[in-house]
């Protein structure tokens, strides 16, 4: 009797192991995969008033809203930077920003992001180019950017592409402002309006209808400067998402020759946990809608199939991947995101 109760035990302490280990195989594939998301409104981060950010992002949120049937509103933010960091906190589900911060944020470099990778941050589509453009005052003794060393400079939002960049431009190219400002280009154009400060730059979708409203206030008396010779040859060399970009005489009244400069394209991203119906009806309502886009505001020109070659650093959400194959679009495969199926 002894014997048989100790079996006994044994087998059902076996039992019990057996029931226990099957159990934790059974659970651990449905913690592998979250449920993706369904909001029943969105918000898309765009940037500070006076850019062409607020005036796009309206626009996007306009078609987004009628393909899903929900409430789709743009919000003010800082621009791309910030942009980024709302996403992959999962404060937003959908923003734009541009390749710099794009590339910074997915590989974990730049001081902004505190060495971390930005792995919650997918790709929806390509919308358009960002110029880098200052306006100056006619009578600043400033015709090019070298004549902004010892200036006082405004730079647009801080977390915003020239916020970050235009400072950066500056110091490589060893041109020493007496002090730069960060803020929305409405205030920053006001305080040089006021005297406060001799040039201000802005990056951005052209016209920047900032700079229109400031010349036309400035009597037309402004000038235009840009990057062009050594000095953007020497950018473009430092830093890969950038190109040479030309802004079209008559673009402004009174920017009467071709300026050069450089470039840096803009996409739209969404958080990685948003449903995939919803990113696909998202997209596909922007890029087949490009006569409305392009009423928010004339660069959406540039959001078309063609310009989808600029989107080659954050992969794709699933939802942007299904709509592009649907248009026999290529997918590189580092454009593939690993929750892909």
């Amino acid at each position: 009797m002894r014997k048989k109760s100790i079996f006994a035990v044994l087998f059902v302490a076996i039992l019990v192991v057996l029931l226990a280990l099957a159990g934790c195989g059974q659970n651990q594939p449905q913690a592998q995969q979250p449920e993706k998301l369904k909001p029943n409104s969105l918000e898309i981060g765009t940037a500070a008033a006076g850019g062409v950010y607020v005036f796009y992002g309206n626009g996007v949120a306009s078609l987004a809203s009628q393909a899903l049937g929900i409430p789709v509103t743009g919000i003010e933010t800082d621009g791309p930077n910030h942009n980024l960091i709302l996403i992959q906190d999962g404060d937003i589900m959908l923003g734009l920003t541009t390749m710099g911060p794009a590339f910074e944020a997915w590989n974990g470099i730049g001081e902004w992001t505190g060495g971390q990778k930005f792995d919650n941050v997918r790709s929806l589509f390509p919308m358009f180019n960002t110029y880098f453009h200052w306006v100056a005052d006619a009578d600043s003794g400033i015709a090019n950017l070298r004549d902004m060393d010892g200036k006082r400079v405004g730079s647009g939002p801080k977390a915003g592409t020239i916020g970050v960049f235009g400072p950066r431009f500056f110091e490589l190219l060893g041109i020493e402002p007496a002090n730069i400002s960060w803020g929305a280009l409405s205030g920053l154009l006001d305080n040089q309006g006021d005297g406060l400060l001799d040039a201000t730059g802005f990056a951005a979708g052209i016209p920047v209808s900032g700079f229109r409203e400031y010349e036309s206030r400035r009597g037309g008396n402004v000038v235009y400067i840009g990057v062009d010779g050594a000095d953007r040859d020497k950018l473009l060399a430092e830093w890969e998402f950038l190109s040479a970009a030309v802004i079209p005489k008559g673009t402004y009244d009174a920017l009467t020759n071709d300026l050069q400069t450089v470039g840096m394209f803009n996409i739209a991203i969404a958080h990685k946990d948003l449903h995939d119906d919803y990113v696909y009806e998202i997209v596909k309502a922007v890029m087949e809608n490009n006569e409305f886009m392009v009423t928010a505001h004339s660069s959406a020109k540039g959001t078309v199939l063609e310009n989808f070659k600029f989107m080659d650093i954050i992969p794709l959400h699933p939802g942007a991947i299904r709509y592009f194959r649907e248009r026999n679009i290529d997918i590189p495969s580092h454009l593939i995101p690993p929750e892909y199926k």
